[in-house]
């Protein structure tokens, strides 16, 4: 079967629009949708490694806060003392004289540390002065937590309260 010249030349150029079709399709797509996913992935590990890096400081800040707090803890030890310095904080806010009771107490919750603490009743306060007290005592430089907190208000002036709460330090047994 010959093929006039006209025929040849209509096959071969739909053998050819047939070739691009099929490179386009198979080819040129593919390799697109292929670099497409890369560059999504691409992104998504980006993503997760400045997750890493950050969540990498964050380890180290904490960390380095926790060598400063385990120095602390270390260094305060046996010369501090407790009750005098809730005294001593109390003359500073103003509410040395409406102390009604301090009562010590400590406790050895594990063999590495022991736990100093006192109960603390103050009578006749006002906000502010509670506040002031309680900000003094959470922001010292000893390691101390505040654990419970009993308010009432006075039943004769509403602006005066009654306060009981429960201060802890921990030392490190030596």
């Amino acid at each position: 079967m010959l093929l006039a010249r006209r025929e040849k030349i209509i096959v071969i150029f739909a053998a050819v629009l047939l070739f691009t079709l099929l490179f386009y399709q198979f080819g040129w797509v593919s390799a697109q949708n292929k670099q497409q996913l890369w560059d999504r992935r691409i992104m998504a590990k980006e993503k997760e490694v400045k997750d890493v890096v950050a969540l990498s400081e964050e380890y180290l800040r904490l960390k380095e806060e926790m060598e400063v707090g385990k120095k602390a803890f270390l260094q305060e030890g046996k010369d501090f003392a407790i009750f005098s310095f809730l005294e001593d904080l109390a003359a500073k806010a103003g509410v040395k004289g409406n102390i009604i009771y301090m009562k010590p107490s400590t406790t050895n919750p594990s063999e590495l540390y022991k736990e100093s603490s006192v109960e603390i009743k103050l009578e006749g306060v006002n906000l502010k002065q509670i506040t002031d007290y309680l900000y003094r005592i959470e922001n010292s430089d000893k390691v101390l937590k505040i654990k419970k907190v009993n308010i009432k208000p006075k039943t004769q002036n509403k602006q005066l309260l009654d306060i009981t709460f429960l201060v802890s330090a921990f030392y490190h047994n030596a």
